[in-house]
């Protein structure tokens, strides 16, 4: 019994050693900062708007920086392809995307970590997989910075920022609600 105490504390020592070695950012200036996850109330570093991302939209893969969300409320939605409560919300954010135009930025984003590949989001979001329907949202593919700012153990995940680039709330998918939206939205508007 005493061996077996003494096995799970060892591992568990371990375990926090390899957390505490911490995530180094790509940064092209010469000394490299760590990245720290953000929390509610939080305000999203410059780096956050400037980092590039391969991001596909409308069957194209291109590199882009988050720059045009900046000053708008944004919904991050972490996600993948085997994830079925993930997809189901997407007809919903799609809705608020189209009749939000200018006030609301959404953005899927599809880790690393899910094991995808940027051909199967494609073609789920393209409507060749189930649920076979197409998709107009953007999504990040092979995202590892995004996902050390906001880890999770779950999915879907959304991160709710508003205008001024500050963390509202931090959700899953109970909370994607059209009531949830309107106050967001009203406590949160679009900056000009």
């Amino acid at each position: 019994m005493k061996t077996i105490i003494f096995i799970v504390m060892a591992m568990l020592c371990l375990n926090f050693s390899a957390n505490a070695q911490g995530v180094w950012a790509k940064d092209v200036s010469p000394r490299r900062e760590e990245i720290r996850p953000l929390k509610v109330g939080d305000k999203l570093p410059e780096t956050f708007w400037q980092q590039e991302h391969s991001v596909y939209v409308k069957g194209q893969t291109s590199r882009q920086t988050l720059e045009r969300y900046k000053n708008k409320p944004l919904i991050l939605d972490f996600w993948a392809t085997w994830c079925s409560n993930c997809i189901y919300k997407f007809s919903i954010l799609e809705q608020w995307q189209e009749r939000y135009q200018g006030q609301l930025g959404v953005l899927l984003v599809n880790s690393s970590n899910t094991k995808d590949r940027e051909q199967r989001v494609a073609e789920l979001l393209e409507g060749k997989r189930a649920p076979h329907q197409q998709f107009k949202l953007a999504s990040v593919v092979n995202d590892t910075y995004l996902d050390t700012l906001f880890p999770h153990r779950s999915l879907p995940h959304y991160i709710w920022i508003d205008a001024t680039g500050t963390i509202s709330a931090i959700t899953n998918a109970d909370f994607v609600t059209e009531a949830q939206l309107q106050n967001f939205l009203k406590t949160n508007p679009a900056k000009p």
